[in-house]
């Protein structure tokens, strides 16, 4: 008898789940063809840019900004030659594609078990389950998050196997699109990815050089100006975060609970603010949070420096913090961002369906902690009404400080322990 395309028993089920959660973000892309989104925002910003104007000079919808690189403009402007809605199904149809891409190379960091079948279909489908509410807010806000992730993990994936330009380039143009990436620079060189961190720093630079290439020296560096002039991290604006409530970097939630100054014209009258501290103290505070998160890495890259990762599993928890902090550590992060959480919440779903299937016991508290991860995660799909409230008190930043904890215990060492094993990889 031929054996069905999703496979039998528990597997079956599984894959069943996986599938109504792709479905699920089919539905979104089919519902937001007639809103305005952030494609709208990119297309137009890409249109002033062909047109000779400065993008980042202006703003668009009334109120928002363009933030991202000349390169990206270029790239995504040929969609509007398919009108508002061609250019929103292929945009959707990419990104889904990103975030599925994404999925498969992280699972395919083997589990070694007896269950493998069913292990790989019950991961696979307790990381869409976790992920459902950020890629179908990256689909409804035709935001780059999906393709940025994929292009990190992507690229890195690329490096590692020895397809040294084809990833450089991924990371170099996932860097030029957002400042995110920059934490994957110092990690390439802790790692000793030498000619990797070469490849992606020229390619960065060549990316950079296109809109003086294009545009001429002058008018090229000052677009250049123009946009760092927006994306500034060290401004008043970025530092607090507080343009808009979904926003939930470290700034947003200081600001969010200490400072005198935090919220804007939309925040809720609803009680929050336990302190009233001073900008000069939040700055210092904000900025010191973020030293800690950066100082934080050493503890997932361990002792002594550039020595390759002691196993595949060692490289993938690494990597997992350092996207994951991303999303405290740099401002203008909102809820689409927990994409970023991809490579962290596969290293613990790994956890937990190893420690089911091969022991068949689990502690209570990490399903609890599961549990509540993701019903943090997934709180506008699951009570969308209150979504205005979750913003206010920063569920999700909240929720990635969790997250950064049960990963900070979740070692490589407790993977291996549960079954997850992998060949070291010296080289």
């Amino acid at each position: 008898m031929q054996r069905s395309p999703l496979g039998a028993g528990p597997e079956r089920w599984w894959n069943l789940g996986s599938l109504l959660v792709v479905l699920i973000w089919t539905v979104s892309i089919l519902l937001m063809l007639h809103g305005r989104n952030d494609l709208d925002l990119f297309l137009q910003a890409a249109q002033v840019l062909v047109d000779g104007g400065d993008p980042y000079a202006r703003t668009y919808f009334r109120f928002y900004s363009y933030f991202y690189s000349p390169v990206f403009a270029w790239v995504v402007w040929p969609l509007k030659a398919l009108g508002p809605v061609g250019s929103k199904v292929i945009w959707g149809l990419l990104s889904a594609a990103a975030a599925l891409r994404t999925i498969q190379l992280l699972l395919s960091v083997r589990i070694a078990s007896h269950h493998t079948g069913i292990a790989h279909a019950a991961l696979r489908f307790l990381v869409l389950l976790m992920l459902l509410q950020s890629v179908r807010d990256n689909i409804n806000l035709g935001q780059v998050t999906l393709l940025l992730v994929w292009c990190c993990v992507e690229g890195l994936h690329r490096i590692a196997k020895g397809q040294l330009w084809w990833g450089a380039l991924l990371v170099a143009f996932a860097l030029d699109m957002k400042l995110v990436p920059l934490v994957l620079l110092p990690y390439l060189a802790y790692r000793r990815y030498w000619r990797g961190l070469g490849a992606v720093l020229i390619g960065v630079l060549v990316l950079n050089a296109l809109p003086l290439l294009v545009l001429g020296t002058e008018t090229g560096m000052d677009l250049l100006r123009s946009r760092w002039s927006v994306i500034d991290p060290s401004t008043v604006r970025h530092l607090l975060d507080e343009e808009e409530p979904s926003m939930i970097s470290w700034g947003s939630l200081l600001s969010a609970y200490l400072s005198v100054e935090g919220g804007n014209v939309n925040t809720l009258s609803l009680p929050r603010n336990i302190a009233q501290l001073s900008l000069d103290t939040m700055s210092i505070l904000i900025w010191g949070g973020r030293a800690l998160f950066a100082l934080g890495a050493l503890y997932f890259l361990r002792w002594p420096p550039f020595r390759a990762a002691r196993t595949r599993e060692h490289a993938a928890w690494e990597v997992a913090y350092l996207l994951l902090c991303c999303v405290l550590l740099f401002p203008h992060q909102r809820p689409y961002s927990l994409f970023l959480a991809a490579p962290a919440l596969w290293w613990l779903c790994a956890y937990a369906v190893q420690r089911r299937l091969l022991h068949g016991a689990f502690p209570r508290i990490w399903y609890t902690l599961l549990t509540t991860v993701f019903i943090g995660l997934n709180a506008v799909f699951l009570v969308g009404e209150y979504a205005h409230i979750y913003d206010h008190y920063k569920l999700l930043s909240f929720v990635v400080l969790l997250l950064i904890g049960m990963l900070a215990w979740c070692t490589p060492e407790r993977m291996h322990a549960v079954g997850m094993l992998g060949r070291e990889e010296n080289s």
